[in-house]
């Protein structure tokens, strides 16, 4: 069998039930970040991302700098979809023998400019040669105990909320993203939060993340998904990826103008969440009620 005929996401549940029953971490493969002990009243949180050049960026059409950016950028979304904090990071980059050196200087620019900008220690990595350019950031990060934010919490009832407005990323929002790190403090400190994600592979196939892991259905609204007026196509803000807003979900008592309000920037409510048994569905016009598919990026 080969690779390809393997979903990503199946590829993943194959590798997490080969491993033994955890020990030690409170939380490994299936969520945004690890979750390891760390002290009386916090986590430790972990997580990687591997950018690879022809696959998440060409670099006839974008600098180096910007890249470096992404790479750490995509981890820290990361951190922020748990509520935490990062703290440091670790870069593995593989480098062609025909780099200039002044390309990889322009990588670690972008990368260190975002790194102060957070805050975020930059403390060890590993340097290979490799045919194409590839980098390999992992964070750390911490939070509170009682502000995690997983997958798995959404509950019957919940509304559904996504910050932000979604689509069109490939025109520049995906190199120039400002990791939500700051909006998601304020919701786990402010606002009781049952279930964050960041949107990285679509809002279709990261609402099934959530209701997989919490075995409950949704209902989206279709005219209340927030669309980018770098797109007119709802399709694409509904699956077109990396627009590293927060999908999460909440009581129902919670208003977006509350959200709103508090995060200073648009929150839309989009929807709810309902009984596993009535499925993930997407609301559309006369009150027709439709399949949500699972599209959204995948490596495989």
């Amino acid at each position: 069998m080969k690779i390809r005929s393997v979903d990503e996401f199946e590829f993943i549940e194959r590798i997490k039930g080969r491993l033994p029953k955890l020990k030690n971490a409170a939380l490994g493969i299936g969520d945004d970040c690890a979750v390891l002990p760390y002290t009386q009243d916090k986590y430790l949180l972990a997580t990687a991302d591997m950018l690879i050049e022809g696959v998440h960026f060409d670099l006839s059409r974008v600098s180096m700098y910007k890249v470096g950016r992404k790479a750490l950028a995509v981890s820290l979304s990361d951190i922020a979809a748990m509520g935490g904090v990062p703290k440091y990071c670790i870069v593995s980059v593989g480098v062609p023998q025909a780099m200039a050196a002044a390309s990889l200087d322009d990588f670690y620019s972008g990368l260190l400019k975002l790194a102060s900008d957070f805050s975020v220690e930059l403390i060890g990595g590993d340097t290979n040669r490799s045919e194409i350019f590839i980098c390999d950031v992992c964070v750390i990060g911490e939070v509170e105990k009682g502000f995690l934010a997983r997958r798995d919490g959404a509950k019957t009832g919940d509304s559904i909320f996504v910050t932000g407005s979604l689509g069109g990323s490939i025109k520049g929002k995906q190199y120039d993203f400002i990791p939500r790190v700051r909006e998601a403090r304020t919701l786990v400190g402010s606002f009781k939060i049952h279930s964050m994600i960041d949107i990285s592979d679509g809002l279709s196939l990261d609402l099934y993340h959530i209701t997989d892991s919490s075995k409950v259905g949704a209902i989206i609204y279709d005219d209340c998904v927030p669309v980018s007026q770098n797109t007119d196509s709802k399709k694409e803000a509904l699956s077109a990826g990396e627009d590293f807003e927060l999908l999460f979900t909440a009581p129902s008592d919670i208003t977006e103008e509350a959200l709103s309000k508090k995060l200073g920037m648009p929150v839309k409510k989009i929807g709810e969440i309902v009984s596993k048994a009535e499925g993930v569905k997407i609301g559309k016009e006369k009150g027709r009620k439709a399949e949500l598919k699972k599209r959204g990026f995948k490596h495989f």
